[in-house]
């Protein structure tokens, strides 16, 4: 899809715009779509439509590739159209900063859940929100104003991920079936599977949605003392992968002795850790409450049956985000927002009224 917009928006269009039928653009009312053709050539055949509003826009619909697409650029161009990068276009559009980020930021939100959010921004949540922060610091309510900064703050840290997710390892010994736990996570057939330790000898990934928040999953390779030294480099991977992710999914095989699976998990970080009692469709050689899981929570589950996923789906997106915003809020998407809330915060804290009022009015606006 191609937007023209400007004063001499519906013009531009008008003068590489072949209409099927009819008069042109200018004379049909807003709101019509209109089937034609641009481009050299044939060109591509386009549905245009003017929008209403100001200033005066063209919405053109291109029914071909990337290549197509370009034909239709190349005539806006001869007729003396400039072409604009989507952050131009959104600051066009949009009344404040903020509302401009958050439509840049839409087409590139991975699930619907993460698109509401950033619509409701778009739409003007944050900046609603911010102006109430305003009126209370205005107004000398100060311990509001600091609650509500850190309401903010907090939804924050969600909302700095809804464009790129999450990230939760699988990790674990060798044939405890995370391959299969992968698959069955992801909805489809990502990873092979196969009774051979070692099978996964590096990190095979998966995009999935757990509660509407974007994951990227990371099926890595199974933890032994492995010789081939290109399982070993997979092995390594996994381990620093661990480090990083905000999630590590510790899969055990539920049928086989705790010891066997359990020992190559000394050093995961247990305070991002969910254990997953794997293979819970054969007879159980262990219990949940064995002491050596105190204080970790574990699920049974079996990835062959699908028994137990939707409450491992459940808490892994009780993990990732504990604590949702609440609907329709206003949340914080960037990080320059959440770094200027910080700022807002520490004067808030500090008693300098003056610099947390200068802090929002940066935050908001286009400088």
């Amino acid at each position: 899809m191609v937007q023209v917009w400007g004063p001499g928006a519906v013009r531009a269009v008008e003068a590489c715009f072949r209409p099927a039928r009819g008069g042109g653009l200018m004379l049909g009312p807003a709101g019509r779509l209109r089937l034609g053709r641009m481009g050299r050539g044939a060109g591509d055949e386009v549905v245009a439509v003017v929008l209403e509003g100001e200033p005066p826009a063209v919405e053109i619909q291109c029914h071909g590739g990337p290549a197509a697409t370009e034909l239709v650029l190349e005539a806006l161009e001869g007729a003396g159209v400039g072409r604009a990068g989507v952050e131009q276009w959104a600051a066009a559009q949009a009344a404040t900063r903020i509302r401009a980020e958050a439509l840049v930021d839409l087409p590139h939100a991975p699930t619907l859940r993460a698109a509401e959010i950033l619509a409701e921004q778009a739409g003007g949540a944050l900046d609603r929100e911010l102006e109430g922060l305003d009126a209370e610091i205005r107004g000398g309510r100060l311990d509001r104003a600091i609650g509500r900064a850190d309401r903010l703050l907090a939804d924050g840290r969600v909302g700095v991920r809804l464009r790129e997710g999450w990230r939760a390892i699988l990790a674990g010994a060798p044939n405890v079936g995370k391959s299969r736990l992968l698959n069955a996570l992801a909805g489809f057939r990502r990873a092979i599977v196969a009774p051979t330790p070692g099978t996964t000898r590096d990190v095979v990934t998966a995009t999935a949605a757990f509660d509407g928040w974007p994951v990227l999953l990371a099926d890595t390779a199974g933890q032994r003392a492995a010789e081939d030294p290109v399982e070993r480099h997979g092995i390594d991977r996994a381990r620093r992968m661990a480090d990083s992710a905000d999630l590590v999914v510790l899969v055990l095989d539920l049928s086989r002795p705790l010891e066997e699976s359990l020992g190559v998990a000394s050093g995961w970080p247990r305070g991002r850790s969910l254990v997953v009692a794997n293979k819970a469709d054969l007879p159980a050689a262990w219990g949940l409450d064995e002491p050596s899981l105190r204080g970790l929570r574990a699920l049974r589950v079996s990835a062959e049956r699908g028994d137990g996923l939707d409450d491992l789906t459940a808490a892994i997106a009780k993990a990732i985000v504990p604590g949702p915003p609440a609907p329709c809020a206003g949340v914080p998407f960037r990080a320059r927002q959440v770094e200027g809330l910080g700022r807002v915060r520490a004067a808030l804290r500090a008693g300098d009224v003056a610099a947390a009022i200068r802090a929002i009015e940066s935050l908001r606006g286009w400088a």
